[in-house]
């Protein structure tokens, strides 16, 4: 098998880590949680809308790697998921206090462009969300999450475009990204039983 062949597998793998759905339904509830806390104007769901990430590794742990396997690859590849996990939580924490700054200037509090994010904050805050995903996607090599994007600031995008509640259209893109995710979680589990040995 050449060097090429090796690469073309291992590459393959990689990108089959992410084929359960676990990322899908982890990166969904967050966005589910943040339009359901507009919708009640429930705080609890704002401070607790990063909690669905750290279920990530846990249900790795227990659905994916039973069937999958531990798999060890070259130094540069580790070296790439390395240096992608630092640049997305980087990345997650200037979105998370680009968010906050957008939400204070549209109480009028950080910066005098208080017209502007009077009329534009939440949307500027979805194109932050999608703007994740976008990372997600083009780190990781999950083209699918491109899709996600755009659904994302669709969900922030449609109250400024037709009379509908700002809550209820994000929390749709995001409990919709989750389902995709459960179904291809789904399709996980039929295709990849637990090994009996």
């Amino acid at each position: 098998m050449s060097e090429s062949d090796l690469k073309d597998a291992e590459r393959k793998t990689y990108l089959s880590y992410f084929d359960d759905g676990i990322l899908d339904i982890v990166a969904g509830l967050p966005v589910l949680s943040f339009g359901l806390g507009m919708l009640f104007d429930a705080t609890l769901l704002f401070i607790f809308t990063w909690l669905p990430i750290i279920l990530f590794w846990p249900l790795k742990q227990a659905i994916t790697l039973p069937r999958m396997g531990y798999v060890k690859f070259n130094p540069e590849r580790r070296r790439k998921i390395s240096k992608n996990m630092v640049l997305l939580f980087i990345a997650g924490t200037l979105s998370l206090l680009l968010g906050i700054v957008a939400f204070l200037g549209f109480e009028g509090q950080a910066f005098d462009l208080r017209e502007f994010m009077m009329e534009y904050g939440l949307l500027v805050f979805g194109a932050v969300m999608a703007g994740a995903f976008v990372l997600i996607s083009i780190l990781f090599e999950i083209r699918r999450f491109m899709g996600y994007a755009a659904l994302v600031f669709g969900g922030w995008l449609v109250p400024y475009l037709f009379a509908i509640e700002e809550g209820l259209s994000v929390a749709m893109a995001g409990g919709l990204i989750s389902l995709i995710g459960l179904g291809i979680l789904v399709r996980f589990l039929v295709n990849t039983p637990v090994p009996s040995e």
